[in-house]
């Protein structure tokens, strides 16, 4: 997956707290969070995104993570918390 597909997905970019060089994607869906490696753990250009505190579910398809996403906001409680 690429950084241009965390972007069109809307990703939001984080940027280390003393340095702009340091930066990482999140997308938050009421108390759940994906989030990719910083961009100087990414190795041949090939982002991917975890589960925030489960890195052992890891997406690397923009297809299968675009999925995800959608399942999620269509079925989040929008009652229960406004973060989407």
């Amino acid at each position: 997956m690429s950084e241009q597909d965390l972007l069109d997905l809307d990703f939001t970019c984080e940027f280390g707290l003393d340095d702009d060089d340091y930066y990482y994607y999140t997308y938050d869906i009421s108390n759940f969070c994906l989030i990719s490696p910083a961009n100087n753990e990414v190795k041949d250009n090939e982002w991917y995104v975890e589960v925030f505190e489960s890195p052992e579910i890891r997406f690397t398809n923009r297809t299968e993570l675009e999925i995800l996403i959608t399942l999620l906001v269509n079925n989040c409680n929008k009652d229960e918390d406004n973060n989407i």
